[in-house]
């Protein structure tokens, strides 16, 4: 039995097209059978049916073209090598700071589609930490739903305006362990922070490789803020002076020399996006899986061809 799929469903809506034209004949035929009708002229009510089914139905095939229909024609199975990585986004109110365009969350989120866009084969996940952390993505090879995951980042994901980093590296490795991967590695998206003991106790003693990426300058700038009622301010301290975030980047340079990964910036002048991407693919593949390799036949052509032909009658007649 012959199963055709589509292989382009998103191009689906463009189904409603057909019945539009379908509308427009239908209401063109009506009023020319009434001018017809009062010069007391004859109809030609047969030719004027087929006219429009013929350039409905062939807009109804053009669309089934575009959606491109195919059958599966074998099917194989592949080793893929690659490893898991979980990135760690800073989403602190603190990443609102435009001293790096538009702002650091935003610039965090550019630099992750980048180094998707640069890796291959390795399983990636995210977790987003401020006053609290939690998996937002568990790993995946499937880096375009990836990227929809990223653009719903922002620092209204969690309350507060703290960095529970130690949570966020404790799901990670939870979620290691229950993948079973092996070299384990983390990338934090953050514009600093102080120096904390237990966090990089937690990271040595687990074996995880920690990458981090800097995000800010050092001349720092005042960190936008919006109340409940959508005015805008800049966030003071306890004595009403307004607050200067710049890049703190001691913790996380101490963070990835002492658990052999490395450190990175980015501001308005550097983007090492592609760098962090070539890095993390010299890192150790060992985590082997086997992945579906469907190889599909074609059919758009057979649609596409008769579709013209009946629009081509359509306007013909």
């Amino acid at each position: 039995m012959l199963q055709i799929e589509f292989g382009n469903l998103k191009d689906l809506p463009y189904l409603l097209i057909p019945f539009f034209i379908l509308l427009v004949v239908v209401i063109g035929t009506i009023k020319k059978f009434r001018i017809l009708s009062l010069l007391k002229l004859k109809k030609k009510t047969g030719l004027e049916s087929f006219r429009g089914v013929c350039l409905t139905a062939g807009a109804v095939l053009a669309v089934i073209a575009l959606l491109s229909p195919q059958k599966l024609d074998q099917e194989e199975k592949v080793k893929v090598e690659g490893s898991s990585i979980y990135f760690l986004i800073d989403t602190s109110r603190s990443m609102l700071t435009e001293d790096v365009y538009p702002n650091r969350i935003e610039a965090a989120k550019r630099a992750m589609n980048t180094i998707l866009d640069n890796l291959k084969g390795d399983r990636v996940g995210f977790i987003p930490y401020s006053d609290s952390a939690y998996v937002q993505m568990p790993l995946t090879d499937d880096y375009s739903m990836a990227k929809n995951f990223i653009n719903a980042i922002d620092t209204n994901l969690i309350s507060g305006g703290g960095t529970q980093l130690l949570e966020g590296l404790k799901m990670a490795e939870k979620s290691f362990e229950e993948s079973g991967a092996g070299d384990k590695a983390v990338l934090i998206l953050s514009d600093g922070g102080d120096l904390e003991e237990e966090t990089l106790k937690f990271a040595k003693d687990n074996n995880i490789k920690i990458f981090s990426l800097g995000i800010g300058t050092s001349q720092g700038a005042v960190i936008p803020y919006k109340d409940s009622s959508g005015n805008a301010g800049f966030i003071k301290d306890d004595k009403g002076n307004v607050v200067i975030s710049s890049l703190n980047s001691d913790f996380l340079k101490k963070l990835s020399a002492e658990t052999k990964g490395k450190y990175f910036e980015m501001n308005n002048l550097k983007d090492n996006s592609k760098t962090i991407a070539e890095e993390l693919q010299k890192r150790d593949k060992s985590e082997t899986r086997e992945e579906s390799l469907k190889i599909y036949k074609k059919f758009y052509q057979i649609p596409l061809l008769i579709g013209m032909i009946l629009i081509i009658i359509g306007r013909l007649l």
